[in-house]
């Protein structure tokens, strides 16, 4: 990391958040927070899942009302201005906007008519310039991802790639109608869902967008992204502030005793014994659990053939848009357009769809968990046994209260999930939460082979250590695992062998020493077309 210059203590303060309360029901999400950002810097807000980062940056931009407290804006004039609380029209035209970290878009538009919502150009007959519209579009996108068609809908886009027209829309400098040019922007986890590449991308920009004044106010759980790109991190643990430091004066360790209150023995979140050289610590896998033969999808997977054996991890590794997410569903059973053999512990379910798929043991965690994973109008309990009422049930399907309840309660006990009680809906959860909350639906009980997208996108470093733990010990005890990940090191990590995907294609298999993150992108680039590798076993 390079020294970058850092605002002195009495440098001009741009923002202020003062005694900050916010209260959900009996959550108490933040109390008498205070924290001030400087013009130009990059600000981290850091802490574990529910300690308040995400809700004080939704107050900072007007989506939430606090209880008690102030934010504050300096303006032109030089004075702070206050700013009416939970008032967004307010916050957006003093210069705020903010960064989601889970999807908030229209998908049936186009690309362009997502980011030209606000203010869509006319012609002089005062029709829509889709020109133009289209044109705007591409300026934004395309600093991002160069490779994006501004004209096609939405909803077609990978999460990934959706997740940059989302960071691109916060970056347009045009004065929109009522408003003002971006001073602060909150980036709520913006990299979540992005591979390294383009991880890289946004972390360029963001500097840029520093070093021409704007306030960025950077929400993420991925320590490499805070020390490389962040000038000073605030800390809060359960609500509460804890303190501010300088990045330079700071270290990893140290980081993560000031969001949890204890100092982990591997701050990085990796265990060491995961983190041997191949990965290979499951030295007796059993026999074959799952069985992929020439699966294909058109315009999504071509011939892919792979083989996945008890108590092994699989890791799959590739781009954002290399087709990982879309081998998960089509093993699921949910493309209806896929072809070839899905065979599940001897049992074939190919073209049975999701629910032969569940019955022949196989579980799933999705990528999106808001638009594939919960249930968002059922409680958190429902959520959590939904695709087991089925086999907990009595005689004419009655359901069986006590049952649920006590799977639950196990459930909720086994991977801490925070939640005010069984009938809480998943909206009142934090992001970490939520999937806390997916991961336990699936992993453990009739499970066999478990099927990982992106299992600690939005998790702390605390509880992404106790993931681990979890994903290592299900291999333990003979569950296969199949896991997607565009975090290199939590894939070298945690998997027993590499397949990395290009273009919807198996590009190569890695073992051993050969699993490298060199390897991985050298792979994840390959040119389309070249012979596809032999990797059944």
């Amino acid at each position: 990391m390079t020294d970058r210059d850092v605002p002195s203590s009495d440098s001009l303060v741009l923002l202020e958040a003062r005694g900050i309360s916010k209260r959900f029901g009996i959550t108490q999400a933040l109390d008498s927070v205070s924290v001030s950002f400087f013009a130009g810097e990059v600000h981290a807000l850091m802490g574990e899942n529910g300690a308040g980062k995400s809700t004080l940056g939704k107050v900072i931009s007007g989506l939430h009302k606090q209880d008690t407290g102030t934010v504050a804006i300096r303006t032109d004039g030089g004075n702070l201005h206050e700013l009416s609380p939970g008032d967004i029209e307010d916050s957006f035209a003093h210069g705020i906007r903010i960064v989601h970290q889970e999807l908030a878009q229209c998908p049936n538009l186009s690309v362009a008519e997502n980011l030209g919502l606000h203010d869509l150009p006319t012609t002089r007959l005062g029709l829509l310039d889709r020109r133009e519209l289209e044109r705007r579009a591409a300026t934004l996108v395309h600093r991002l991802d160069p490779s994006i068609d501004v004209a096609a809908p939405l909803g077609s886009l990978a999460p990934g790639r959706r997740q940059i027209c989302q960071i691109a829309a916060a970056l347009d400098d045009r004065s929109a109608t009522g408003g003002s040019k971006p001073r602060v922007i909150v980036f709520d986890e913006p990299t979540s869902s992005l591979s390294m590449t383009e991880t890289d991308r946004l972390l360029e920009i963001t500097r840029g967008l520093a070093k021409q004044g704007i306030t960025i106010i950077y929400v993420s759980h991925r320590m490499g992204e805070i020390f490389a790109v962040c000038d000073r991190v605030s800390v809060l643990r359960d609500g509460k502030y804890v303190a501010t430091t300088r990045i330079k004066d700071l270290d990893e360790p140290t980081l993560v005793e000031q969001m949890i209150g204890r100092r982990l023995s591997t701050p990085s979140g990796k265990l060491p014994s995961l983190a041997a050289e191949g990965g290979a610590h499951h030295a007796h896998a059993g026999g074959v659990a799952l069985e992929v033969k020439n699966l294909s999808s058109p315009g999504k997977l071509e011939d892919i053939s792979l083989s996945l054996r008890e108590g092994e991890i699989l890791g799959i590794g590739g781009l954002v848009g290399s087709g990982r997410s879309e081998l998960l569903n089509a093993i699921f059973g949910l493309d209806p357009n896929v072809q070839g053999t899905v065979i599940i512990k001897g049992k074939d379910v190919s073209g049975k769809g999701a629910r032969a798929a569940i019955d022949a043991g196989l579980g799933y965690v999705p990528e999106d968990r808001r638009l594939q994973g919960l249930f968002f109008l059922l409680g958190v309990g429902e959520n959590t046994v939904v695709p087991f009422m089925p086999r907990l049930a009595k005689l004419f399907g009655l359901r069986t209260v006590g049952a649920e309840r006590d799977l639950i309660s196990t459930k909720f006990r086994e991977f801490q999930v925070k939640a005010a009680s069984r009938a809480s809906l998943p909206g009142e959860l934090s992001g970490g939460n939520q999937q806390k909350l997916l991961i336990a639906r699936w992993m453990g009980g009739t499970t066999r082979v478990l099927l990982l997208d992106e299992p600690t996108r939005g998790i702390d470093v605390g509880t992404k250590a106790e993931i681990y733990k979890l994903v290592r010990a299900a291999a333990d005890s003979g569950t296969a695992v199949l896991l997607v990940s565009s975090e290199m090191p939590e894939l070298l990590a945690l998997s027993d062998r590499l397949l990395v995907m290009a273009d919807g294609r198996l590009s190569g298999e890695l073992n051993g020493d050969q699993m490298t993150q060199t390897n991985i992108l050298r792979l994840a680039t390959a040119e389309s077309g070249k012979p596809q590798p032999s990797v059944s076993r």
